[in-house]
This record gives C-alpha cells, structure tokens and sequence, in this order.
C-alpha cells in the first residue's frame, strides 16, 4: 500500500517501530515510540474510517455482531423502521412472532423502499406488489404471479441475522447468516434490567473512529471536561492537579486497556483505567460504588456514527434519582446530548439527531466559559460532540502532530489496521470473534499505593471476576484494608 502526498505510510512506520515492542507498553516507551512520525497516510485513513461493503475495516467489523437499536423501538407488527449500518440501507421490523428482521431497504422486484411495507403475519409485505419476506430475505408470497409460478423461490433479499440483549438489538452482517457466532458476553446485558441505564443515544456526523478514538485519549479529560473550581461539586465536570498522566498500555485479544497514572503527591497513585473493545465498545470509569459506564458507537457509514450511553452495576439496582441526574449540566440544563430533533423523516435512526449541534455552536456560553467550565459547552457528551465534529467528518489526519499523551490513540489505531489487514490478506479473525466470553469486561479509577502494580490489582475488576470494587479493597487513601490484599 503506497504512501501518499510524500507521507510515511503510517501502519507500515508503526509495524515497524512496534517489532521489538511487548503488547504492553510504558511511558518511557511511548516517548521512544513517538520519535518517528504516526500521522496517518491518506490510505491509511481511509483504511481505518471507511466501513462500505468491500472495505477492509468494513469486511472486519462484519465478523463481529453490531448494535443497532434498541428493543423497545420495533413493536411486534409495528411500523417497520429505517436503520443504516455500514454503509448498507436496512429496514428492522419486529414479526408477529417477537423475531426480529432486518434486511435490504430495497425490494428485490423493482427496488420500492420497504419502509413503506406491511408488517403482518411474521412478514414484510412490500406495498408496491405485494412481495412478501420473512426474516431470512425469503420471498414467502408473490401475489401477483400465477399460482403455479416458481418464481418466488428464485428471490431472495440481503438479510442479517438478528438478536437481542440487554434490551439492544444486535445485527450480524458477516459471512456466517446460517450460523452466525455467539453474541457478546457483556455483563451489562445478562444483569436485571433494574442494574442498567441506557441513558443516551444520538447521531455523530463524523467516521466511528475519529469519535471512539477519545475514549482512549485521557488526556482530554481534564481540559474539555474540566472545572476552573476544585471547589465545585464534581457534578460540574472532572478535576485532578495532575494533568499529565503517565500511561500504561496493553493489546488485549478484544482491543486495549490502558492505565493513565497520575500522582497523589502523597505517595499514592490515581489510576484511570479505560478499555477500547473493537468495535464499537468502550468502557470507561464509573462510580465508586462499581457502577459501570460504557459507550457503544455504532458506525452508521464512512461520515456518520450512532453513539449510545448505558450505565450498569454487576449486583445492585441503578436507583431512580441517578437515573434522573446522571447526565444533567446544572450550568446548562441539558442532560447528554439534550433533546432531539423532531424525527428526521427519510433519515436513518430518524429519531436520534440531537438538536445541539454545530449550527448552534453545541449552545457554547462563553461567560459559563470564564467562569466555570473550560470549554463552555453544556454537557460532557456535547463537549465531545463538538471535538469530533469540528474536524470534519473525516478528519486529514496526515495534519496531526502527536505526542507523548497520544500514545493510546496511536496503539488502537495500529491494532485495529493490523487486524483488517489480517483478515484480508491471512482470513484470519480477532479471537473474540469465536470467543464471545473475552468481551465481558469492565473499567475503573482507584487510588493505589504507589509500588502496586495496577494490572495485577485491577486484573479481576478488569475480567469482571468480582464483584468486590477497588474502593472497597484500598480505600479512598489508596492503602490496602486488612485481610483484603
């Protein structure tokens, strides 16, 4: 794969650099490994952002089940619903059965949108002819045919296979429909439902991994969230004195996690643990008390993406009052991504486009600016927002200079090429693909004695083995209880 525009081809400059490197990796080596360039190519961004059928990113994430809606949304008979993933026009439609289909928006017979179907006895029913289908992409009934006609048997739509849990549908777009793999094992779809929150849901314009890539950028946290008063109620956004962190980088077989280190100044550590699962998953510290945060980001298409927020806890039930005030901005009133837009007809997921966006300059109030938040705008979730979308929906990222503190962007972006190429070239998968068990994981933020080494502490909390919270087992001073390791 040629370089462009006289830039190094970033995945072959990254193999490179990366040959003597473990899977894990220090600060040290993270200098060591910034002394070469790592902006990426025109190819290889185009390698990495663009998901269409045929693609190799596309051909990767296919393997894996994708999420895409959630339960309640498709009724059984209900209004068939207009989705977009990957590129592909689908149409979801709940059967009168409870199943659920999801299959090319396009008839087969001349091409009529399926949106305007019938949903009726476990069956779309284009409206157009009559063509009916069931979930495989069947044509089950051609009424205007002859009796005697075989015709129908020779027809058959593009359909996915479908699944669901934790109230979120999954689709499966890859090579295996007869006998797709196992659906990911996440906790926070096998608890009650009283233990999950879904809390948010909206539509990013830009490509999935100029939006994902800041779950693995901790950097960010202190500046684009912060507060300008250590006194105010951490309600307002993040604080910590220490805002360079040292980090700390594992491949693991879902993605990586990472440790961002940074110091007490009274011998302890503060670490914040965060892990990006490929490919559309990453979770990130929540409450002390074990509740956990995870963001899902659906890519929509090569410009578009659907981000999700859910919050689970592995033992208890989320209590009704932080449901309520999980994501409201006081300064801002406004919780997540704030209202949505009345439904955006002829649109995918037409009811999640926020109305604070770019053509309202994400509601940026600059005396809340001066005075408060760093950034001025409302709501974490928007703060963000307006990062990714600002570069443009595909972002050139032959322009970026990167550091020291990028050094996790630059690990993920690497494993996720090297994967696709892997694929394409070798038709080899990632393990989860076969192993649903490896996504059940979880994040974390603890305060540790600073000789304790985090992956080790962590490792069961990571692993979901326990349900004991770090808190618990160190306290708030970072000195282990006794009798508690």
């Amino acid at each position: 794969m040629p370089a462009t525009d006289g830039c190094i081809n970033a995945l072959t400059a990254i193999m490179r650099l990366a040959v003597a490197l473990p899977t894990e990796l220090t600060h040290d080596q993270c200098d060591c490994y910034l002394k070469e360039p790592c902006m990426l190519s025109r190819n290889d961004t185009d390698l990495l952002a663009r998901v269409g059928p045929g693609t190799p990113m596309g051909t990767l994430m296919r393997e894996y089940w994708i999420p895409a809606m959630y339960s309640w949304e498709l009724e059984r008979d209900g209004a068939p619903e207009r989705i977009r993933i990957l590129g592909e026009d689908l149409i979801a439609w709940r059967n009168t059965d409870g199943s659920i289909g999801a299959m090319q928006n396009a008839c087969p017979h001349r091409g009529a949108s399926l949106f305007f179907g019938r949903n009726e006895e476990n069956g779309l029913r284009c409206v157009y002819h009559g063509w009916k289908f069931d979930t495989t992409g069947a044509c089950v009934d051609m009424p205007n045919e002859p009796a005697e006609s075989n015709f129908k048997h020779k027809i058959k739509a593009a359909a996915y296979a479908a699944a669901e849990q934790g109230d979120v549908v999954f689709i499966y777009m890859g090579t295996r429909q007869a006998t797709p793999p196992g659906l990911p094992q996440f906790e926070w779809a096998s608890v009650p439902a009283e233990q999950r929150f879904h809390h948010f849901k909206g539509m990013y314009l830009c490509n999935w991994a100029q939006a994902m890539e800041g779950e693995v950028d901790t950097s960010h946290v202190y500046f684009l969230h912060g507060r300008l008063r250590a006194s105010d109620s951490p309600k307002f956004g993040a604080y910590h004195p220490d805002k360079s962190p040292r980090l700390e980088i594992l491949e693991t077989d879902t993605g990586i996690l990472y440790g961002a280190r940074r110091e007490q100044g009274d011998g302890n550590v503060y670490w914040r643990t965060t892990q990006m699962v490929f490919p559309s998953y990453a979770f990130f510290p929540g409450q002390e008390d074990g509740t956990g945060n995870l963001h899902m980001y659906t890519p929509v298409d090569d410009e578009r993406t659907l981000h999700w927020g859910l919050n689970w806890h592995p033992t208890n039930p989320i209590p009704g009052e932080r449901k309520l005030t999980q994501h409201f901005d006081p300064m801002g009133g406004v919780n997540g991504l704030g209202a949505m837009k009345p439904a955006q007809q002829g649109q995918p997921f037409p009811n999640w486009w926020p109305e604070t966006g770019p053509e309202n300059d994400f509601r940026q109030n600059y005396e809340v600016q001066r005075q408060y938040r760093f950034s001025g705008v409302p709501t974490v979730r928007l703060q963000d927002a307006a990062m990714f979308w600002s570069m443009g929906a595909i972002m050139d990222r032959t322009k970026e200079h990167l550091g020291t503190a990028d050094a996790a962007v630059i690990r993920a972006r690497r494993l996720f090429l090297s994967w696709a190429l892997a694929l394409r070239d070798n038709g080899v998968v990632p393990a989860p693909v076969n192993d649903p068990a490896l996504f059940n994981v979880r994040s974390t933020s603890a305060v540790l004695p600073g000789g304790l080494d985090w992956r080790g502490a962590l490792s069961d909390w990571h692993h979901a083995r326990t349900t004991q919270v770090p808190a618990e087992v160190y306290g708030k001073s970072g000195v282990a209880r006794p009798n508690q390791g």
